[in-house]
């Protein structure tokens, strides 16, 4: 009897992102590295970016859409609040939440045979939030924050244009 998964690439969903800074000493040299960072749009050169909760990182995509919606962010909020002293590691990380970001998504079906696995996933797509725990691959958190028509339209029309893809054993 074999377990299925369902995993579904290159969807847009809401998370909270975090990034580790450079700034190892002081709040306000780690608030200095962020304004610049916010100054210049350039988030993503030397910093690892990932979904809270993923260390893997989660995101798929780090274009211009993804940092215009960071430096928003950052921009509505007091940048300080959103800094935080990682004594572990000896580091400040960056959190910025609600952002929109193009990640894979998976959730274990209950089939046991790819036949049913392959009906399972048709009848899914009518409400895909009903009864199934859905997260970014592998993550072990619970990183998105909305689950909305939107998200259930675009996970139906991704499994749509190839159903057999999305479907992994194990």
């Amino acid at each position: 009897m074999a377990n299925f998964k369902l995993k579904v690439q290159n969807v847009h969903v809401y998370s909270n992102l975090e990034v580790r800074l450079k700034s190892r000493t002081m709040k306000e040299q780690a608030n200095k590295e962020v304004e610049r960072m916010v100054d210049k749009k350039d988030l993503f050169t030397q910093y690892e970016w990932k979904i809270d909760g993923c260390e893997d990182g989660g995101i798929n995509s780090f274009d211009a859409k993804l940092t215009d919606a960071i430096v928003e962010r950052i921009e509505e909020e007091e940048t300080d609040e959103n800094i935080f002293w990682d004594g572990l590691t000896a580091h400040y990380d960056l959190n910025v939440a609600h952002i929109l970001v193009n990640t894979n998504l998976e959730t274990v079906l209950k089939a046991s045979t790819r036949d049913d696995a392959i009906t399972e996933i048709k009848t899914l797509c009518n409400n895909p939030f009903e009864g199934y725990d859905w997260k970014i691959e592998n993550c072990d958190e619970d990183s998105i924050n909305t689950f909305d028509e939107t998200l259930k339209n675009e996970i139906a029309e991704i499994i749509g244009k190839d159903l057999d893809v999305c479907i992994v054993e194990g």
